[in-house]
């Protein structure tokens, strides 16, 4: 319902617009004049109700062709929920400004403007700047947008149309109220002491101590104002609350923006110089009096034990010491006196003083001796804040500390020295892990914050920090032993790398001689085996059969067994040689080496002595009759044809054969007999075998006696 309302009122005011700007057309036109035919006024809105609506078909597709409400009041867009403001809505807004920045965001000027209904957030463009001031009566037309936290109005053309005034009797509210939310963009007043005033070029903020807690103002600088007058001053100021917000579009705090000095009331002056208040002794802080004096800034003096140029900065009084705040960065020497003034605050169990400024008097006087102390005199709490002394061993850095932070340890008490971020310390620091070292600083006692709030309320000290003055505070007693923690482990490292080094040398030197060795051998092998074998046929030789010939005779012995012994030579081999060429020749004698082997066990040997002539060892055979029978199957196996190079060739052989014991004990004997064996078969006719007998039989001695002719047949052709 509410919707239609204002989509009808929408269209009156469009209406009215059109028919505005048509009359205004009309006039310059001359439709409209004293000489000319007049238009009827009241045909005006009719006409331009009419053009609206066939215009209103022309609109571009993407735009609903229901009309959107227009938003006509300040909480009306503000208090949209994140999802409908971001749908771009219109506004049409008529309402004071008040406050203008043009510097405060570099996305945009910030303006905040408010009517009847409350204020709202207005975003426009940094440049150019608007000439509008707080206080401005201006009409906004704009859409609405999400915002960072709540609904505002982008897009805006902000036109002024007058002056009017800001709004009046704002409600006076308390941090507790702003944290709520519920004030945002509202204007409000609120009251509190001024704790610290922070001028920017363009910007001022005031940090205010009031109900509930510490609260920022911002405003836009104004030239030849002084704002640092307003320290220590009880100031009610009026405002727009604004939140601070995270990226998810949380309130995470709250600020005030107010437009100018012009709305700030001072209630209680600061008084004229703080630093002509009476001085009181450090020991005095916090102490219970029934004068509220703690409310306004105190004023102390001391000498300077440690500087943090805009960070802290610890005096030292006849009686004790205080570390405090302080923002102002001009460098004060150690061993100053100064005078400061601060707010008194409750650090961490301690006092200390907040927002300090502090003024050189001008005189030094000569440092307070340390105190030489050990880390468990010094968590006692009596020298907090003190200039102390202590020797202890270095044991490493902290490199996770924003600050550079050496790490001590003296009595099996741990605690760090803690060096201010300006000092140039080297990635090497000037001393080595485990040396004794001597540091002169600032106590500062660490509080148990659990054991405190649990006791009956006495501070338990639980550990202390020395807050150094710069690399001088730092000076070695004693080095440390080579035989670190560190060289020791170096140490073993690199022992046990040559170690591992030592092994992997030899275990690569034990798989090289493996590797030379087995070539050793087999080259070994090989020369044996070319020194006891045949080059052309791979059979024994002499060598190797005289050394076989000696075992099967001594084996022949000892177990009393026969032993057999052919002699085998190739008949007519030289007409064959002479007429085939010497490489058939060299191809013959194999064949005729394979055949010989293929005729006897395999623990017999054939062995090639000469040219043509083969000796072939029998041991262990059971009667002597045994040799006679592999005879005639040399015999019969030699007979079969040879095909040499696809030719044909036919060769026997004559075999002479002997036998231990009938024929002797020795070898030299056997190999006697066995060639007389033989030459007896050639004598004979060749092709057949000869036994050697001590007593000869009849001529026969078996065996099968082919002759052959003279020439040795050939005949070519495959085999």
């Amino acid at each position: 319902m509410v919707d239609d309302i204002l989509g009808l009122h929408a269209i009156g005011v469009v209406v009215r617009a059109i028919g505005s700007e048509i009359l205004r057309a009309a006039k310059s036109m001359g439709f409209i004049g004293r000489d000319r035919m007049r238009i009827p006024r009241v045909f005006l809105p009719m006409f331009a109700l009419a053009v609206a609506c066939l215009t209103a078909g022309a609109q571009p597709k993407h735009i609903s062709q229901q009309m959107q409400p227009i938003l006509m009041t300040a909480r009306a867009v503000h208090n949209l929920p994140p999802e409908d403001a971001a749908r771009d809505l219109p506004v049409h807004l008529r309402a004071v400004v008040t406050y203008y920045d043009p510097y405060i965001d570099t996305r945009h000027a910030a303006i905040f403007v408010h009517d009847a209904s409350g204020g709202v957030f207005v975003s426009v463009p940094a440049r150019p700047i608007l000439s509008i001031k707080p206080g401005t009566l201006v009409e906004i037309t704009g859409v609405t947008n999400a915002g960072d936290y709540a609904a505002v109005v982008s897009s805006s053309q902000v036109r002024p149309v007058g002056q009017s005034s800001l709004p009046a009797n704002p409600p006076k509210v308390s941090l507790t109220q702003f944290l709520t939310g519920a004030l945002d963009c509202e204007w409000v007043e609120v009251e509190g002491r001024v704790r610290s005033a922070h001028v920017g070029p363009n910007n001022v903020i005031l940090v205010l101590a009031g109900d509930g807690g510490m609260l920022t103002a911002v405003t836009v600088r104004q030239d030849g104002v002084d704002y640092d007058s307003l320290v220590d001053s009880l100031v009610r100021i009026a405002g727009n609350a604004a939140p601070l917000f995270n990226q998810r579009r949380q309130m995470v705090g709250a600020h005030l923006f107010f437009p100018a000095l012009s709305q700030v009331t001072v209630l209680q002056p600061a008084p004229r110089d703080p630093f002509a208040v009476p001085a009181v002794p450090v020991t005095e802080l916090f102490r219970f009096s029934p004068d509220p004096g703690l409310l306004h800034r105190v004023h102390v003096q001391g000498i300077v034990t440690l500087d943090w140029p805009g960070r802290v900065l610890c005096i030292q009084d006849a009686k004790a010491g205080i570390c405090m705040q302080t923002t102002e960065s001009t460098a004060v020497p150690v061993g100053s006196f100064v005078d400061v003034v601060g707010f008194p605050a409750i650090d961490l169990f301690k006092p200390s003083l907040e927002d300090a400024v502090f003024r050189p008097t001008g005189r030094t006087a000569p440092l307070p001796p340390p105190v030489t102390i050990t880390p468990d005199k010094a968590v006692k709490g009596d020298l907090d804040g003190k200039l102390v002394q202590i020797d202890a061993e270095l044991i490493g850095r902290d490199v996770a500390a924003s600050d550079p932070t050496l790490m001590l340890r003296a009595g099996g008490i741990l605690f760090p020295a803690i060096l201010p971020r300006d000092v140039a310390f080297a990635s090497t620091p000037p001393w080595k892990d485990g040396s004794l070292v001597r540091v002169t600083g600032v106590s500062n006692v660490q509080v148990d914050s659990l054991g405190t709030n649990l006791s009956e309320g006495a501070v338990r000290p639980e550990s202390v920090h020395i807050l150094l003055r710069s690399l001088d505070d730092i000076s070695v007693l004693k080095a440390p032993t080579w035989w670190t923690a560190q060289h020791t482990y170096e140490s073993f490292s690199i022992a046990a790398l040559l170690v591992a080094g030592s092994l992997a040398w030899i275990v690569i030197l034990r798989h090289r001689v493996a590797l030379q060795t087995r070539a050793l051998r087999g080259s070994e092998e090989r020369l044996r085996h070319l020194s006891e074998h045949d080059s052309l046929t791979g059979l024994p030789n002499r060598i190797l059969l005289n050394d076989r010939c000696q075992n099967s005779l001594k084996r022949a012995v000892r177990f009393q067994s026969c032993l057999g012994l052919l002699m085998v030579d190739a008949d007519e081999f030289k007409v064959v040689n002479d007429a085939l060429g010497h490489q058939a020749g060299d191809k013959l004698l194999c064949e005729l080496a394979d055949r010989l082997s293929g005729c006897v066990r395999e623990t017999d040997t054939v062995a090639r002595i000469g040219g043509d002539e083969f000796i072939v060892l029998l041991p262990d055979l059971r009667i002597p009759a045994e040799a006679e029978s592999i005879a005639a199957k040399i015999l019969a196996a030699v007979a079969y044809p040879y095909v040499i190079d696809q030719t044909q060739a036919v060769i026997t052989v004559s075999v002479g054969v002997v036998t231990y014991p009938e024929a002797g004990d020795d070898l030299e004997t056997l190999m006697h007999c066995a060639d007389e064996a033989m030459y007896a078969a050639k004598v004979k006719g060749k092709n057949s075998f000869q036994v050697y007998r001590t007593q000869p039989t009849a001529a026969g001695g078996g065996g099968n006696s082919i002759s052959l002719r003279s020439n040795v047949p050939l005949a070519t052709g495959g085999a």
